[in-house]
């Protein structure tokens, strides 16, 4: 099964902050591909807030591309797979916001959230954080660093839904009151057919 994990850092409070995207491509719970780069922010101001929490200041983004100039190039990372986050209403929230902002189409791109995945599969744990999560499965993890947040996500949604197929998983999450959504809203539909890509509403 294939996938990408994809994380936000902002600038910001503001969801069109976005300063650093990381995107993490996986097969068979291995990283194949991975993106990562700094952006320009459409709204500039930094909070301190903000960079104390990634380390990214104001000048580390001088010269760095807008969002509307890699965004070709992240559509093209993700293609048809299944782009998970950890919190994705957050993340694809900036998405959403920034494709509009930049006044971009918004695609049909399937997705869903490492965060609902994990209470439903690990209820017991104390906390489902992705710092908490990638402690307790001893994994290495640099926090807040764009593609290090993705790598991890990815990685936790591999031990949470060990699927081999998409078909598959969709069985899994639904059965656990999970359903794919579509970053241009909406659902995924209840039975996939069996051409992969095909069962959105």
């Amino acid at each position: 099964m294939r996938y990408v994990a994809i994380d936000f850092e902002t600038a910001n409070n503001e969801l069109i902050s976005a300063c650093s995207v990381g995107l993490a491509k996986m097969e068979d719970g291995q990283l194949v591909d991975s993106f990562y780069s700094l952006i320009s922010p459409a709204s500039p101001y930094f909070s301190p807030m903000n960079i104390s929490i990634h380390g990214i200041r104001p000048e580390e983004v001088e010269g760095a591309p807008t969002f509307e100039e890699i965004w070709p190039e992240m559509l093209l990372f993700i293609g048809d797979d299944l782009l998970i986050a950890h919190n994705a209403s957050f993340d694809v929230g900036i998405l959403r916001a920034l494709l509009r902002h930049y006044n971009l189409p918004i695609p049909a791109i399937r997705y869903t959230c490492t965060v609902r995945i994990s209470r439903k599969i690990w209820p017991e744990f104390p906390s489902h954080k992705l710092t908490d999560l990638s402690y307790h499965f001893g994994l290495d993890y640099q926090a807040h660093h764009a593609l290090e947040d993705a790598l991890n996500c990815a990685l936790i949604f591999h031990r949470a839904c060990p699927c081999l197929t998409e078909e598959e998983a969709v069985a899994f999450l639904l059965d656990k009151g999970i359903r794919f959504q579509r970053v241009s809203g909406g659902l995924a539909a209840l039975e996939p057919p069996p051409i992969k890509g095909e069962y959105l509403l």
